[in-house]
């Protein structure tokens, strides 16, 4: 049983990222105890762990590992004891809209503290209307906002170990910066990823051979994600329109740019690292305090 269990949200607004606390009822906390308990068990129990490989696929019973992770400046120093006196979330359509993750703070039964956390999207969010409830014969709905919780947990962070757990990098890195583990795609691999059916680079000479770290990152990252394999060109561009991407086609293919801010733009829309400010609708880069470029 997990002890002294607290609640908090990943807020991602206006380019900054930080924790409010959920508040529980007593008897919700001590509930989900036992429920992030067991999503605990079936996490780390009976898994095989393996150092962080961004080629490879782990399997169900498999899980990766980050030795020495070191928290992200808005996650450091807090832990179950000091999550009680972080500021509340509150039922602001912004404020829960910005979600990114929900972390469960708490120890073990040996009084080792734990992190654990589940991935939020807006679909965890129900508003009032969209759910009914009988009372005294008769369905009426809530007056506010309501949060769903996932029954699965995406990640676990070990306090005293500094060890990272996680299973899928695309999930885990929505929330915890995880870009800087990747390891670089090569001249060669970049070359190769170019050569997608649904890519049609401009210049894939230039991109391949000038590459920095920051780019050969990415393109590692973006063959690793398959989203060229998983959707449909006109998919991609559709889901662009808000995110300032100008995605030119030809025959079907996506143009990779030849122009260094045009590539980065695209490449950051690729890989799921833009995201828009909840109130001034600004574009910032995920995992980072600056302004999209």
């Amino acid at each position: 049983m997990l002890e002294n269990l607290h609640l908090a949200a990943i807020v991602k607004k206006t380019g900054t990222t930080h924790l409010l606390r959920i508040p529980l009822h007593q008897g919700l906390q001590g509930d989900l105890a036992e429920s992030w308990h067991e999503q605990y068990t079936i996490f780390t129990d009976d898994v095989q762990e393996i150092d962080f490989d961004a080629g490879y696929k782990p399997e169900k019973h498999e899980r990766f590992r980050i030795q020495d992770y070191e928290l992200p400046e808005w996650l450091v120093g807090q832990d179950s004891l000091s999550v009680p006196y972080l500021d509340t979330i509150n039922d602001n359509d912004v404020v829960l809209n910005a979600i990114q993750g929900i972390i469960a703070f708490a120890r073990d039964s040996q009084g080792a503290e734990l992190m654990l956390f589940q991935n939020f999207s807006r679909s965890h969010v129900i508003k009032p209307g969209r759910i009914l409830l009988l009372e005294k014969d008769t369905y009426t709905t809530m007056k506010k906002p309501a949060l769903t919780l996932d029954t699965k947990l995406s990640a676990v962070y070990l306090a005293a170990d500094k060890k990272l757990l996680f299973h899928s990098f695309r999930t885990v890195n929505t929330f915890l910066p995880l870009a800087d583990f990747y390891e670089e795609a090569s001249e060669r691999e970049i070359r190769s990823i170019l050569q997608h059916e649904r890519l049609y680079p401009e210049d894939a000479d230039a991109l391949a051979a000038g590459a920095n770290q920051w780019f050969r990152k990415r393109f590692a990252m973006l063959r690793d994600s398959e989203i060229l394999d998983q959707y449909t060109v006109q998919q991609i561009a559709d889901q662009s329109k808000d995110y300032e991407v100008n995605i030119c086609l030809d025959d079907d293919r996506i143009v990779f740019p030849a122009d260094r801010t045009q590539a980065k733009r695209l490449l950051q829309f690729l890989n799921e690292e833009l995201f828009r400010g909840a109130i001034t609708e600004t574009l910032y880069e995920t995992n980072s305090k600056r302004e999209a470029d």
